[in-house]
Protein backbone atom coordinates (compact mmCIF):
# COMPACT_ATOMS: atom_id res chain seq x y z
CA UNK A 1 0.00 0.00 0.00
CA UNK A 2 1.60 3.16 -1.33
CA UNK A 3 1.81 6.35 1.24
CA UNK A 4 -0.25 9.27 1.49
CA UNK A 5 0.68 12.88 0.94
CA UNK A 6 0.30 15.43 4.04
CA UNK A 7 -3.14 16.51 2.70
CA UNK A 8 -6.32 15.86 4.34
CA UNK A 9 -7.83 13.69 2.11
CA UNK A 10 -6.25 10.76 -0.19
CA UNK A 11 -7.47 7.95 -2.30
CA UNK A 12 -6.08 4.46 -2.86
CA UNK A 13 -8.28 2.26 -5.41
CA UNK A 14 -11.70 2.99 -4.53
CA UNK A 15 -11.02 3.59 -1.13
CA UNK A 16 -11.08 7.49 0.29
CA UNK A 17 -8.93 8.38 3.42
CA UNK A 18 -9.46 11.55 5.53
CA UNK A 19 -6.87 13.07 8.02
CA UNK A 20 -8.05 12.02 11.52
CA UNK A 21 -9.12 15.28 13.58
CA UNK A 22 -5.83 17.14 14.89
CA UNK A 23 -4.15 13.62 14.68
CA UNK A 24 -1.28 13.25 11.74
CA UNK A 25 -2.60 9.96 10.46
CA UNK A 26 -4.66 9.25 7.71
CA UNK A 27 -7.73 6.82 8.08
CA UNK A 28 -9.79 5.18 5.29
CA UNK A 29 -13.43 6.59 5.46
CA UNK A 30 -14.98 3.02 6.36
CA UNK A 31 -13.91 1.65 9.52
CA UNK A 32 -14.20 -2.15 10.00
CA UNK A 33 -16.23 -2.96 13.33
CA UNK A 34 -14.75 -6.10 15.00
CA UNK A 35 -17.53 -6.08 17.69
CA UNK A 36 -19.43 -9.68 16.42
CA UNK A 37 -15.84 -11.61 15.57
CA UNK A 38 -16.92 -15.17 17.43
CA UNK A 39 -19.82 -13.45 18.18
CA UNK A 40 -21.95 -13.60 15.65
CA UNK A 41 -19.28 -15.86 13.02
CA UNK A 42 -16.07 -18.68 13.68
CA UNK A 43 -12.68 -17.31 13.27
CA UNK A 44 -11.96 -18.57 9.58
CA UNK A 45 -15.17 -16.53 8.74
CA UNK A 46 -13.90 -13.69 10.79
CA UNK A 47 -10.08 -13.72 9.05
CA UNK A 48 -12.31 -13.92 5.29
CA UNK A 49 -14.06 -10.77 6.33
CA UNK A 50 -11.08 -8.78 7.59
CA UNK A 51 -8.89 -10.03 4.79
CA UNK A 52 -11.65 -8.61 2.38
CA UNK A 53 -12.07 -5.25 4.30
CA UNK A 54 -8.25 -5.30 3.84
CA UNK A 55 -8.23 -5.71 -0.03
CA UNK A 56 -11.19 -3.15 -0.13
CA UNK A 57 -8.70 -0.29 1.40
CA UNK A 58 -9.81 0.11 4.99
CA UNK A 59 -6.91 0.68 7.07
CA UNK A 60 -8.72 1.20 10.20
CA UNK A 61 -10.32 -1.50 13.16
CA UNK A 62 -12.67 -1.16 16.04
CA UNK A 63 -13.18 -2.97 18.88
CA UNK A 64 -12.81 -3.11 22.97
CA UNK A 65 -12.48 -5.47 25.28
CA UNK A 66 -15.87 -5.90 26.47
CA UNK A 67 -16.64 -7.26 22.96
CA UNK A 68 -17.11 -11.04 23.61
CA UNK A 69 -15.59 -10.92 26.98
CA UNK A 70 -12.41 -10.20 25.14
CA UNK A 71 -12.79 -12.26 22.64
CA UNK A 72 -13.01 -10.29 19.80
CA UNK A 73 -9.50 -8.73 20.87
CA UNK A 74 -8.01 -12.33 21.17
CA UNK A 75 -9.53 -13.34 17.52
CA UNK A 76 -8.45 -10.19 15.78
CA UNK A 77 -5.14 -10.24 17.30
CA UNK A 78 -4.70 -13.89 15.85
CA UNK A 79 -6.00 -13.07 12.59
CA UNK A 80 -3.85 -9.83 12.43
CA UNK A 81 -0.89 -10.69 13.49
CA UNK A 82 1.06 -10.97 10.32
CA UNK A 83 -0.95 -8.03 8.89
CA UNK A 84 -0.22 -5.17 11.52
CA UNK A 85 1.63 -2.97 9.70
CA UNK A 86 -0.25 -0.08 7.82
CA UNK A 87 -2.83 -0.65 10.45
CA UNK A 88 -4.97 1.36 12.40
CA UNK A 89 -5.95 0.05 15.38
CA UNK A 90 -8.52 1.00 17.97
CA UNK A 91 -9.80 -0.21 21.09
CA UNK A 92 -12.00 0.84 24.31
CA UNK A 93 -11.97 0.34 28.04
CA UNK A 94 -14.21 1.19 30.62
CA UNK A 95 -16.61 -1.81 31.33
CA UNK A 96 -15.63 -3.85 34.53
CA UNK A 97 -13.70 -7.33 33.04
CA UNK A 98 -13.02 -8.54 36.38
CA UNK A 99 -15.39 -9.54 38.96
CA UNK A 100 -13.36 -7.14 41.85
CA UNK A 101 -13.14 -3.71 43.01
CA UNK A 102 -11.57 -1.30 40.42
CA UNK A 103 -12.66 -4.04 37.93
CA UNK A 104 -13.88 -1.77 35.44
CA UNK A 105 -13.91 2.30 35.02
CA UNK A 106 -11.55 4.96 34.02
CA UNK A 107 -9.14 4.94 37.15
CA UNK A 108 -5.43 4.72 36.46
CA UNK A 109 -5.38 1.28 38.27
CA UNK A 110 -8.05 -0.52 35.85
CA UNK A 111 -6.39 1.43 33.05
CA UNK A 112 -3.12 -0.12 33.42
CA UNK A 113 -4.39 -3.27 34.07
CA UNK A 114 -6.77 -3.31 31.02
CA UNK A 115 -4.47 -1.80 28.31
CA UNK A 116 -1.75 -4.37 29.38
CA UNK A 117 -4.74 -6.80 28.62
CA UNK A 118 -5.96 -5.49 25.64
CA UNK A 119 -1.93 -5.51 24.22
CA UNK A 120 -1.65 -9.51 25.47
CA UNK A 121 -5.13 -10.43 23.43
CA UNK A 122 -4.45 -8.33 19.96
CA UNK A 123 -0.93 -9.61 20.35
CA UNK A 124 0.74 -6.27 19.61
CA UNK A 125 3.19 -3.70 21.48
CA UNK A 126 0.95 -0.90 20.62
CA UNK A 127 -2.46 0.65 20.30
CA UNK A 128 -3.29 3.42 17.58
CA UNK A 129 -6.00 4.40 19.44
CA UNK A 130 -7.10 3.93 22.62
CA UNK A 131 -10.99 5.42 24.41
CA UNK A 132 -12.94 5.69 27.10
CA UNK A 133 -15.96 3.39 26.40
CA UNK A 134 -18.28 5.51 28.60
CA UNK A 135 -17.33 8.37 31.05
CA UNK A 136 -16.48 7.28 35.15
CA UNK A 137 -18.58 9.49 37.39
CA UNK A 138 -16.08 7.71 40.13
CA UNK A 139 -12.26 9.45 38.61
CA UNK A 140 -11.33 12.82 38.38
CA UNK A 141 -10.63 13.36 34.24
CA UNK A 142 -7.18 14.70 35.93
CA UNK A 143 -6.31 10.79 36.65
CA UNK A 144 -7.24 9.65 33.77
CA UNK A 145 -5.91 11.87 31.10
CA UNK A 146 -2.52 11.66 33.06
CA UNK A 147 -2.46 8.44 32.99
CA UNK A 148 -3.06 8.25 29.21
CA UNK A 149 -0.96 10.71 28.73
CA UNK A 150 1.73 8.41 30.03
CA UNK A 151 0.55 5.75 28.30
CA UNK A 152 1.54 8.20 24.50
CA UNK A 153 5.04 8.57 26.38
CA UNK A 154 5.70 5.06 27.19
CA UNK A 155 5.04 4.26 23.16
CA UNK A 156 1.80 1.68 24.38
CA UNK A 157 -0.55 4.35 23.02
CA UNK A 158 -0.26 6.17 19.72
CA UNK A 159 -3.50 8.48 21.06
CA UNK A 160 -7.14 8.28 22.85
CA UNK A 161 -10.72 9.56 22.45
CA UNK A 162 -13.73 8.74 24.18
CA UNK A 163 -17.05 6.79 23.19
CA UNK A 164 -20.80 7.37 23.67
CA UNK A 165 -19.37 11.14 25.71
CA UNK A 166 -21.36 14.38 25.59
CA UNK A 167 -19.52 17.42 24.17
CA UNK A 168 -19.46 19.53 27.58
CA UNK A 169 -17.84 15.90 28.81
CA UNK A 170 -14.86 16.23 25.87
CA UNK A 171 -15.02 20.53 26.14
CA UNK A 172 -13.83 19.47 30.23
CA UNK A 173 -10.88 16.92 28.96
CA UNK A 174 -9.70 19.18 26.42
CA UNK A 175 -9.62 22.14 28.59
CA UNK A 176 -7.75 19.81 31.39
CA UNK A 177 -5.26 19.09 29.01
CA UNK A 178 -4.61 22.05 27.59
CA UNK A 179 -4.00 23.29 31.35
CA UNK A 180 -1.25 20.54 32.00
CA UNK A 181 0.08 20.08 29.01
CA UNK A 182 -1.17 16.58 28.78
CA UNK A 183 -2.01 14.83 25.66
CA UNK A 184 -5.83 15.82 24.25
CA UNK A 185 -8.32 13.59 23.20
CA UNK A 186 -8.44 13.15 19.60
CA UNK A 187 -11.23 11.47 18.44
CA UNK A 188 -15.34 10.23 19.87
CA UNK A 189 -17.12 7.15 18.64
CA UNK A 190 -20.72 8.19 18.59
CA UNK A 191 -23.90 7.06 17.02
CA UNK A 192 -25.61 8.83 14.07
CA UNK A 193 -28.03 7.99 11.44
CA UNK A 194 -31.02 9.00 9.55
CA UNK A 195 -33.51 8.17 12.46
CA UNK A 196 -30.93 9.32 15.47
CA UNK A 197 -29.69 12.57 14.61
CA UNK A 198 -29.37 13.60 18.41
CA UNK A 199 -25.34 13.84 18.23
CA UNK A 200 -26.08 17.21 15.52
CA UNK A 201 -27.45 18.97 18.39
CA UNK A 202 -24.16 19.00 20.32
CA UNK A 203 -21.45 17.18 19.71
CA UNK A 204 -21.30 17.67 15.58
CA UNK A 205 -20.84 21.51 16.11
CA UNK A 206 -18.34 20.73 18.82
CA UNK A 207 -16.17 18.44 16.77
CA UNK A 208 -16.29 20.55 13.88
CA UNK A 209 -15.22 23.53 16.10
CA UNK A 210 -12.14 21.78 17.87
CA UNK A 211 -11.61 19.33 14.19
CA UNK A 212 -11.96 16.37 16.67
CA UNK A 213 -12.30 13.64 14.25
CA UNK A 214 -15.42 10.86 14.76
CA UNK A 215 -16.18 7.12 14.51
CA UNK A 216 -19.92 6.60 13.39
CA UNK A 217 -21.96 3.58 14.68
CA UNK A 218 -24.84 2.28 14.19
CA UNK A 219 -24.86 3.98 10.35
CA UNK A 220 -28.31 1.84 9.31
CA UNK A 221 -30.00 1.80 12.53
CA UNK A 222 -30.20 -2.17 13.05
CA UNK A 223 -30.90 -2.86 9.54
CA UNK A 224 -34.26 -0.21 9.59
CA UNK A 225 -32.20 1.59 6.83
CA UNK A 226 -31.37 -0.96 4.88
CA UNK A 227 -35.15 -1.63 4.00
CA UNK A 228 -34.62 -4.97 5.99
CA UNK A 229 -37.86 -5.07 7.68
CA UNK A 230 -41.38 -5.11 6.04
CA UNK A 231 -44.35 -2.86 7.68
CA UNK A 232 -46.93 -5.56 8.79
CA UNK A 233 -44.32 -8.48 8.92
CA UNK A 234 -42.91 -10.42 11.72
CA UNK A 235 -39.57 -9.17 12.66
CA UNK A 236 -36.97 -11.99 12.07
CA UNK A 237 -36.12 -13.42 15.55
CA UNK A 238 -31.65 -13.61 15.02
CA UNK A 239 -32.13 -10.05 14.52
CA UNK A 240 -30.90 -6.90 16.81
CA UNK A 241 -34.73 -5.58 15.67
CA UNK A 242 -36.48 -8.21 17.19
CA UNK A 243 -34.54 -8.52 20.45
CA UNK A 244 -34.41 -4.81 21.08
CA UNK A 245 -37.50 -3.05 22.13
CA UNK A 246 -35.03 0.48 21.68
CA UNK A 247 -35.09 -0.14 18.09
CA UNK A 248 -38.59 -1.58 17.84
CA UNK A 249 -39.72 2.09 19.02
CA UNK A 250 -38.65 3.40 15.40
CA UNK A 251 -40.84 1.07 13.75
CA UNK A 252 -43.70 3.72 13.49
CA UNK A 253 -45.39 5.62 10.62
CA UNK A 254 -43.28 8.05 9.98
CA UNK A 255 -40.05 5.63 10.12
CA UNK A 256 -42.06 3.39 7.13
CA UNK A 257 -42.88 6.72 4.77
CA UNK A 258 -38.75 7.77 4.89
CA UNK A 259 -38.52 4.51 3.73
CA UNK A 260 -40.75 4.42 1.26
CA UNK A 261 -38.83 8.07 -0.18
CA UNK A 262 -35.13 6.49 0.42
CA UNK A 263 -36.80 3.64 -1.64
CA UNK A 264 -37.59 6.29 -4.51
CA UNK A 265 -34.11 8.06 -4.49
CA UNK A 266 -32.04 5.28 -4.11
CA UNK A 267 -33.90 3.80 -6.98
CA UNK A 268 -33.61 7.21 -9.23
CA UNK A 269 -29.63 6.77 -8.27
CA UNK A 270 -29.46 2.71 -8.80
CA UNK A 271 -27.95 2.04 -5.48
CA UNK A 272 -29.51 0.81 -2.43
CA UNK A 273 -30.91 2.28 0.31
CA UNK A 274 -28.11 1.29 2.96
CA UNK A 275 -25.86 2.87 0.53
CA UNK A 276 -27.66 5.90 0.27
CA UNK A 277 -27.90 6.03 3.86
CA UNK A 278 -24.16 5.53 3.95
CA UNK A 279 -23.72 8.42 1.43
CA UNK A 280 -25.60 10.85 3.18
CA UNK A 281 -23.50 10.37 6.35
CA UNK A 282 -20.53 10.55 4.57
CA UNK A 283 -21.70 14.13 2.75
CA UNK A 284 -21.97 15.29 6.80
CA UNK A 285 -19.62 17.94 7.90
CA UNK A 286 -17.61 16.11 11.17
CA UNK A 287 -18.17 12.60 9.71
CA UNK A 288 -14.45 11.09 9.14
CA UNK A 289 -15.17 7.38 9.53
CA UNK A 290 -18.03 5.22 9.42
CA UNK A 291 -17.94 1.84 11.05
CA UNK A 292 -19.02 -0.86 9.73
CA UNK A 293 -19.62 -4.66 9.81
CA UNK A 294 -21.42 -7.84 8.98
CA UNK A 295 -21.44 -11.55 9.37
CA UNK A 296 -20.59 -12.60 6.50
CA UNK A 297 -18.12 -11.44 4.01
CA UNK A 298 -20.73 -10.38 1.09
CA UNK A 299 -22.57 -8.88 3.56
CA UNK A 300 -20.23 -5.82 3.53
CA UNK A 301 -19.29 -5.66 -0.54
CA UNK A 302 -22.54 -3.40 -1.11
CA UNK A 303 -20.42 -0.75 1.47
CA UNK A 304 -17.67 -1.10 -0.41
CA UNK A 305 -17.11 1.99 -2.58
CA UNK A 306 -19.78 3.58 -1.25
CA UNK A 307 -17.57 7.35 -0.21
CA UNK A 308 -17.52 7.43 -4.04
CA UNK A 309 -21.48 7.50 -4.77
CA UNK A 310 -22.61 10.93 -6.27
CA UNK A 311 -26.15 11.81 -4.69
CA UNK A 312 -28.11 14.81 -5.84
CA UNK A 313 -27.55 17.11 -3.00
CA UNK A 314 -31.22 18.53 -3.20
CA UNK A 315 -32.16 14.76 -2.40
CA UNK A 316 -29.98 14.65 0.24
CA UNK A 317 -31.48 17.92 1.49
CA UNK A 318 -35.05 16.15 1.62
CA UNK A 319 -33.69 13.11 3.24
CA UNK A 320 -32.34 15.81 6.13
CA UNK A 321 -36.10 17.84 6.34
CA UNK A 322 -37.70 14.30 6.12
CA UNK A 323 -35.71 13.52 9.17
CA UNK A 324 -35.43 16.54 11.19
CA UNK A 325 -37.80 15.21 13.99
CA UNK A 326 -34.64 12.84 14.86
CA UNK A 327 -32.27 15.34 15.63
CA UNK A 328 -34.33 16.00 19.01
CA UNK A 329 -34.33 12.59 21.08
CA UNK A 330 -32.22 11.56 23.37
CA UNK A 331 -29.23 9.45 22.98
CA UNK A 332 -29.09 6.70 22.43
CA UNK A 333 -26.52 5.04 24.62
CA UNK A 334 -24.81 7.86 26.49
CA UNK A 335 -25.39 5.68 29.82
CA UNK A 336 -23.26 8.89 32.27
CA UNK A 337 -24.62 12.38 32.07
CA UNK A 338 -23.41 13.29 35.38
CA UNK A 339 -19.39 14.77 35.67
CA UNK A 340 -16.44 13.58 36.93
CA UNK A 341 -15.59 14.10 40.53
CA UNK A 342 -13.63 16.94 41.04
CA UNK A 343 -9.89 16.65 41.83
CA UNK A 344 -9.16 18.54 45.03
CA UNK A 345 -5.48 18.04 44.73
CA UNK A 346 -5.00 19.21 40.95
CA UNK A 347 -4.80 22.76 40.17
Amino acid sequence: MSLLGAGTRGKIGNMQYIKFGNAGIQVSRLALGCMDFTVKQDEATAARILDNALDHGINFLDTADTYGDGKSEEVLGRILKEKRDGIILATKFWVPMYDRPNGGGCSRVHILQAVEDSLRRLQTDYLDLYMLHHPDVNTSVEETISTLDNLVKQGKIRYWGVSNHYAWQMAHMLGVSALHNWEPLVSVECRYNLVDRAVESEIMPFVNRFNVATMIYGPLNAGILAGQFKKGEALPADTRMAQSKKYQEKLVDDTWGLLDEMKKIADKHGITMSQLAFAWLLSKPGVTSVIVGGSKPEHLEHVYGVEEIAVDPTDLTHLDELTMQWRYIPFHNHRVPEGTPLAGNWW
